[in-house]
């Protein structure tokens, strides 16, 4: 990890380190500071996911689904610069809520459900499925944008209908995991990633059928 306050030296410019947004499967992400623009530094991490198997360095995996998503049209934060010999990543930061904290305002509008059926239609007829767990988005202006630069191979078990939905109708959940941290009030298995399915069936039956072409 990289001390908040201290210099990044890349080769776009020396970034200033202004705030850790987060750890992920992948990597470590800092709010930063370059030539008078906020940007967005990823450090790839070693750490093995107890579900998730990268295929290559996650630095290569990340910019490969990076020119998928582009080229199937999905919004996303442009990638500016990688260095694949010391594992980072520089992308454009987007101001904005990420869908957990729109969700948790209960603020999630028709129009924000409505974009995230277009990405994952747009993903499926390209073969992938999309991480819509809601930290991997960001809401600006009533758009979305997808923010992780991660796809996987399409599958019904991990789609947005069947899993990634549920997560997005469950407003008192999300309240009180970006309070605690504890993804027990989102997920009904922890191991697996499983969410909430059952109190929420009608609202994304709703959705499904407003939303999808099927």
């Amino acid at each position: 990890m990289i001390e908040i306050g201290s210099k990044f030296k890349t080769e776009i410019g020396e970034l200033l380190i202004q705030h850790f947004l987060g750890k992920g499967k992948s990597g470590y992400s800092y709010l930063s500071e370059v030539n008078n623009e906020f940007v967005i530094l990823k450090l790839m991490h070693d750490e093995k996911s107890p579900y998730y198997h990268f295929a290559s360095d996650k630095l290569s995996v990340e910019i490969n689904a990076y020119n998928k998503l582009f080229d199937i049209g999905i919004n996303l934060p442009k990638l500016l610069y990688h260095n694949l010999e010391k594992q980072f990543l520089i992308k454009e930061f987007i101001e904005g809520k990420t869908g957990a904290e729109m969700i948790a305002e209960n603020k999630i509008c028709e129009k924000i459900i409505s974009q995230i059926f277009e990405m994952s239609a747009a993903a499926k007829n390209a073969g992938y499925n999309l991480d819509f767990f809601p930290t991997n988005f960001i809401i600006k202006k009533d758009k979305l944008y997808y923010i992780d630069y991660e796809i996987n191979p399409y599958s019904e078990e991990w789609n947005l209908e069947n899993w990634g939905i549920f997560y997005w109708a469950n407003s008192k959940g999300f309240k009180e995991f970006l309070k605690t941290g504890n993804a027990v009030s989102i997920n009904r298995n922890l191991e697996k990633g499983i969410p909430f399915k059952i109190p929420f069936q009608e609202q994304v039956k709703e959705w499904i059928e407003l939303y999808t072409n099927n």
